[in-house]
C-alpha cells in the first residue's frame, strides 16, 4: 500500500471515530438529561460548548499546520478528544460534562483543520472528488455508529457506558498517525503556489478575496446550522412524538444516516467526477440543486404525524443533504493555493461552526422549551422548533448556485 493510500485509510478511520464521538451524545440526550435533571436548552448547550471551543481552536491549528509536522499535530488532537470522551463517563454534574465536551472540541479542531489539507496534498486535483468521497463516507458511517451503538449501549448498560465505547478506539488511531510522514505541501497541485511564508494577515486577505471559497463557506455555514439542529434532535423527536425507545430511535436514525450517507456521498462524488470535465462548475451545481430539493422534503418529515411517513421523508431528505458533502468539500480545498490551504480550511471550520451548529441545537432547544411551556405537547413542540432549519437548507443551496461560474481569486 502506498503512503498516500495509507494516509487516506487512516484519515478516513479517524473521521469515522470523530463522528461516532459527536453523535453518541445525540443518541443519549434523553436518559442523560433525565439523570442530570437538564432542560432542552441545557442539552442543546452541550453542542454549543463543544463547537465554540472547536471553532476557536481550529484557526490556531491551521496556523501551526502550515508550519509544523501535521501528522503529529493530528495524533495529539485525536488522543486528547478520545481521553476527554472517556472522561465524560465519570462525570456527575453538568459543569463537569461541559468541561469534557470542551476538551473534545480542542482535540477535534486539530484533525478537522489538518485532515482535508493533507489529503489534498496527497492526490492530484483530478482525483480529489473521488478520494474525498471515501473520506467523507466516514461521516454517515460514524454518525450511524454513534446513534446506533450509543442507543444500544445506553439501553443495555446506561449512557455512561456509551461514552466509553465512543472514546477508546481513537487512542489506537492516534498512535498510528504519530508515525506517518507529512505529504509535501502543494506537490499535487496543477499550478505550484509560491506564496508560502507570507504573514498571517496577508494569508487571511487572500482567503477573503477568493470568491469560490467564500461561496462554499457561506453555503456550509447554512448547511451546518441545519444539520446541527437535525442531527442533535432527530432521535429525540422520534422518541417524544412516536413514543419509541432510546435504543430503537438510535438504531433507526443511525440506519437512516448510514444508508443515505453512503448512497448520497457516493452519488455526489460520482456525478462530480463524471461531469466536471465537461462542466467545471458541476460540483457546485449538483450540490445546489439537491439542497434546494431537500427543503420541502425535510419540512414534510417534521410535519407528519405518521411514523412510517416520517421514516420515509427523513430517508429522502437526508439522502439529498448528503449528496452535497463530497462536491462542496473538494471544491473548497481545490479553490485554495497550497500555501494557505490549511489556514483556509481552519477559517472555514471556524465560520461554519460559529454561525452554524454552535448555535442551532440550543436555539432549537430554547424554542422547544418555550412552546412546551405554552402547552404544546413535547413531540410537537420539538418538531415546530426544528422548522428553524428549513430556511438554512434553502440558503445553503442558493449560495452554491450563485457560486457557479464565479472565478476564484487568490
Amino acid at each position: 500500500m502506498t503512503a498516500t493510500r495509507r494516509l487516506l485509510l487512516l484519515l478516513t478511520g479517524i473521521n469515522l471515530v470523530n463522528y461516532l464521538d459527536r453523535y453518541v451524545v445525540a443518541a443519549i440526550l434523553e436518559p442523560l438529561g433525565k439523570e442530570l435533571h437538564l432542560s432542552d436548552a441545557q442539552l442543546g448547550r452541550l453542542t454549543f460548548v463543544f463547537i465554540a471551543v472547536y471553532m476557536c481552536a481550529a484557526p490556531v491549528f491551521g496556523y501551526l499546520a502550515d508550519r509544523f509536522h501535521r501528522p503529529r499535530l493530528v495524533a495529539g488532537g485525536v488522543a486528547l478528544w478520545s481521553l476527554a470522551t472517556v472522561g465524560a463517563a465519570f462525570v456527575h454534574s453538568y459543569p463537569a460534562l461541559l468541561v469534557t465536551r470542551s476538551l473534545v472540541g480542542v482535540g477535534e479542531a486539530a484533525y478537522a483543520s489538518l485532515g482535508p489539507a493533507m489529503l489534498a496534498d496527497g492526490f492530484p486535483e483530478s482525483e480529489r472528488a473521488k478520494k474525498f468521497t471515501w473520506f467523507y463516507l466516514a461521516i454517515p458511517v460514524g454518525s450511524a455508529l454513534g446513534y446506533g451503538l450509543g442507543g444500544l449501549v445506553a439501553g443495555a448498560w446506561g449512557w455512561r457506558a456509551a461514552f466509553l465505547v465512543a472514546g477508546l478506539p481513537g487512542l489506537a488511531f492516534a498512535l498510528w498517525m504519530a508515525f506517518q510522514p507529512d505529504p509535501e505541501r502543494g506537490a499535487m497541485d496543477t499550478v505550484r503556489d509560491e506564496g508560502g511564508g507570507a504573514p498571517y494577515l496577508q494569508q487571511l486577505k487572500r482567503l477573503f478575496h477568493n470568491r469560490i471559497w467564500l461561496a462554499c463557506t457561506a453555503s456550509y455555514v447554512a448547511y451546518t446550522f441545519a444539520m446541527g439542529g437535525l442531527s442533535t434532535w432527530g432521535p429525540t423527536l422520534l422518541q417524544r412524538r412516536f413514543a419509541i425507545s432510546t435504543a430503537r430511535a438510535g438504531l433507526v436514525f443511525g440506519g437512516l444516516a448510514v444508508v443515505t450517507g453512503i448512497l448520497g456521498t457516493f452519488l455526489g462524488g460520482w456525478l462530480t467526477d463524471r461531469w466536471q470535465k465537461r462542466w467545471p462548475d458541476a460540483g457546485a451545481g449538483i450540490s445546489g440543486i439537491t439542497l434546494l430539493a431537500a427543503t420541502p422534503v425535510v419540512a414534510w418529515a417534521l410535519g407528519t404525524q405518521n411514523l412510517g411517513l416520517a421514516y420515509l421523508m427523513f430517508f429522502l431528505g437526508m439522502f439529498l443533504l448528503f449528496v452535497n458533502t463530497s462536491p462542496v468539500n473538494a471544491l473548497t480545498v481545490s479553490s485554495l493555493p497550497s500555501s494557505i490551504r490549511a489556514t483556509g480550511v481552519a477559517v472555514n471550520v471556524l465560520l461554519i461552526h460559529l454561525l452554524g451548529d454552535a448555535i442551532s441545537p440550543e436555539l432549537v432547544g430554547r424554542r422547544a422549551d418555550a412552546l412546551h411551556a405554552a402547552g404544546m405537547p413535547g413531540g410537537d413542540a420539538l418538531a415546530r422548533a426544528l422548522v428553524l432549519v428549513l430556511p438554512a437548507i434553502l440558503l445553503s443551496g442558493l449560495f452554491l448556485w450563485w457560486a457557479r461560474q464565479r472565478p476564484a481569486k487568490a
